[in-house]
């Protein structure tokens, strides 16, 4: 076992050390393809003009599939708040990461403000 990892209680699990970047990419990734598929975006459409009159069907379409330039411009703490509604658990193993959505989170999204 490296120093290090000796020194900060770190390694035992057996998976190797990654760059931050990597798993936030391997959650991010994925979690804003399920936000940019067409059926998930017809759900929202009702629900999010319910909320917002001055929105219609075009708007929300052209917001959606420029997910990742808002997203960059969302404060941490709200990207962490939309990740936290969407995302229950994520699972590392040596060769693999898990994301388990939240049963009702993409409702909870819509519902927040």
């Amino acid at each position: 076992m490296p120093l290090r990892d000796a020194k900060e209680h770190a390694g035992t699990s057996g998976l190797p050390r990654r760059p931050a970047a990597e798993p936030e990419s391997a959650v991010l990734d994925p979690l804003h393809a399920i936000l940019r598929a067409p059926n998930l975006l017809g759900g929202m459409l009702p629900q999010a003009i319910k909320l917002d009159p001055t929105l219609d069907a075009a708007k929300i379409t052209v917001a959606m599939t420029q997910l990742d330039v808002i997203w960059d411009q969302l404060f941490p703490a709200e990207q962490t708040r939309i990740v936290k509604l969407l995302v229950e658990k994520v699972i590392a193993s040596p060769n693999d990461l898990e994301m388990r959505l939240r049963a009702n989170g993409i409702e909870q999204l819509t519902l927040w403000r």
